[in-house]
């Protein structure tokens, strides 16, 4: 007998509901009891989004409702597999329509589902990449290409060591190594448009979702990683080098530290993150750690009525300004 599969989302779940998402994809850091504290925290409405069978969730994820004055935003950090496309995405326009959602935000972080595959109210596509580093092989040093071999052993040679540490000092250093990362590569011409927030940083190390992993040299950081963590695999969050540790290999020594402590823990995957399609150097420097790529989508959709969106766009024209979704 064959068990019908139903849509089912639940606003402010119960904790065992969200780790029962958790369990059927334990790599992923944005399924985790933890990571929906972190939103939580920053004002957002957790939900669960689910298709059961005999209810049963058998594929899933948490979703984030953020209300404002004049519309709600749903965002899907990571978009879960989906077996059954046409119940998933009708049941979901149907949950933003009846919770009064006017934007849907689909992210694809740590995703392994490749397509968005709904086109119905899309307003928006992006194509994106994530490496994903498999930490079950035996040899993770041998994965590696020879140029990465060779800047480790210079890092290690100039003194740099591995520390994982969350006070508040380091956290500090993590923002400003961080931010200055995404100066360089805007200087580089690439469309970065956010922010590392030393608010961010702070939510995820106290409720417990990641932590801060560094290549220091005393009490000098030369780069520094926020890793977001699930029970099976880790998500390299954010990152940053300083102009001395760019000279000396500090972010690929800190990487593979990253990969021996996520498989010493019983991780079986190691999620890069991602790299913008003509940033050819991080592309290069995330293959070289033996990673394999990830071809992804993210999308944007317009769930609310035609008035809404109307009387929206005309109150904007009014102020002179966009407002806020």
């Amino acid at each position: 007998m064959v068990v019908a599969v139903t849509f089912k989302a639940v606003i402010n779940p119960p904790e065992q509901l969200v780790r029962a998402i958790s369990q059927i994809t334990p790599e992923n850091p944005f399924y985790t009891i933890e990571y929906v504290n972190v939103r939580k925290r920053s004002g957002a409405e957790p939900c669960c989004i689910t298709l059961e069978s005999d209810t049963v969730p058998v594929t899933g994820c948490p979703g984030f409702l953020t209300r404002g004055r004049f519309n709600s935003r749903l965002e899907i950090t990571s978009l879960p597999q989906i077996p059954e496309h046409k119940i998933f995405w009708n049941g979901l326009f149907d949950f933003c329509r009846h919770n009064g959602v006017s934007v849907l935000s689909i992210q694809t972080f740590a995703s392994t589902e490749p397509s968005i595959g709904e086109e119905r109210k899309r307003t928006s596509l992006k194509r994106r990449s994530e490496y994903r580093l498999d930490l079950t092989q035996p040899d993770l040093w041998e994965a590696m290409n020879r140029r990465h071999h060779r800047l480790i052993k210079r890092a290690v040679k100039r003194g740099l060591v591995f520390r994982r540490s969350n006070e508040s000092t380091f956290r500090s250093t993590h923002v400003d190594l961080a931010n200055l990362s995404l100066d360089r590569r805007r200087g580089r011409g690439e469309s970065i448009d956010s922010k590392i927030d030393i608010a961010d940083v702070n939510s995820f190390i106290e409720c417990g979702a990641g932590e801060i992993i560094q290549a220091v040299i005393g009490d000098d950081v030369h780069a520094s990683m926020l890793l977001a963590k699930s029970r099976k695999g880790g998500y390299a969050q954010s990152s940053g080098t300083s102009a001395f540790g760019r000279e000396t290999g500090a972010s690929h020594f800190l990487f593979y530290e990253a990969a021996k402590l996520l498989k010493a823990e019983g991780a079986e995957v190691f999620n890069l993150g991602g790299a913008d399609e003509h940033s050819t150097g991080l592309q290069e420097f995330k293959l070289g750690l033996g990673s394999t790529r990830i071809d992804l989508e993210s999308a944007e959709f317009y769930t609310g009525s035609i008035l809404k969106r109307f009387a929206t766009g005309a109150i904007s024209l009014l102020k002179g300004v966009t407002l806020p979704i």
